[in-house]
């Protein structure tokens, strides 16, 4: 066997460590994704849920201060939101649908989407 054959050899010993190091990383590299892609689902989730006992439970959390503080502060932050929703709207000359939420012209008298009858 000549040096030409050595050389040869861990080369290509060399290219399978890297090869193997690169399919190595693009495992991690898609494990973390999919971590991150059911993270993101969990949270959705628990939003869902957190949404569903909101609406759903109000009269029942009633007499827990904690719950009621959080649901003051919810419904002030939902106030706050529809106030710049509005202005929004007005600055864009855009009226808001208040069965689909659709951004239409305030020249609309339906919504393009769902048909709901806007304005006064």
């Amino acid at each position: 066997m000549g040096i030409l054959d050595d050389v040869v050899i861990n080369a290509k010993s060399a290219a399978e460590a890297v090869g193997k190091k690169a399919g190595q990383l693009v495992d991690v590299s898609k494990l973390r994704i999919s971590v991150a892609e059911i993270n993101s689902e969990i949270s959705k989730r628990y939003q869902a849920l957190g949404q569903y006992v909101y609406e759903n439970a109000r009269d029942s959390l009633a007499e827990d201060a904690e719950a009621v503080g959080k649901m003051a502060e919810i419904d002030e932050l939902s106030a706050q939101l529809t106030a710049l929703v509005k202005e929004l709207g007005d600055k864009q000359n855009k009226v808001i649908c208040p069965v689909c939420g659709k951004h239409c012209s305030n020249t609309d008298h339906f919504c393009s989407v769902c048909g709901a009858k806007l304005g006064e």
